[in-house]
């Protein structure tokens, strides 16, 4: 690790603790090996708290963290309430979202004008079990 990366890591933290979180983001991708678990989960909530969701899973994916799958989800869940079908639907493909509230976004769905398509493969990609794949059939050794 080179002397330099770690002067960049050093005021890319100074940037994130004023505020500036693109040059900050910018730093910390620049020098991602020196950068710690910390910083990386310190400017992914700083960029979720400014609703730049995009960018804090960006962050969280380069930097080895998990998704903030509870502050996703609460996303999705006000996107359904607003009637943001389309927002939910991203935010719970994000985090893979519990079954239930799959069934909200379709009952959502079939109460919107032209949308029986759209609930029609959200319930078969969410709610409908997949049947178990066939393997090949045994062959017999032939005598």
């Amino acid at each position: 690790m080179s002397h330099d990366a770690h002067t960049e890591v050093a005021v890319a933290r100074r940037y994130l603790d004023h505020g500036f979180l693109d040059v900050a983001m910018r730093l910390f991708g620049r020098n991602v090996a020196a950068v710690s678990t910390d910083d990386w989960r310190l400017l992914a909530d700083r960029l979720l708290d400014r609703g730049r969701v995009a960018e804090a899973v960006e962050t969280c994916r380069t930097g080895g963290l998990p998704l903030p799958r509870r502050e996703l989800r609460a996303l999705g869940d006000r996107c359904l309430r607003r009637r943001d079908v389309d927002g939910a639907i991203h935010y719970y493909e994000l985090v893979q979202a519990d079954r239930q509230r799959w069934a909200d976004v379709v009952d959502l769905l079939i109460r919107l004008p032209a949308r029986e398509l759209q609930a029609l493969a959200v319930a078969e990609r969410h709610l409908v079990p997949r049947p178990a794949s066939v393997g090949p059939l045994p062959v017999a050794a032939s005598a």
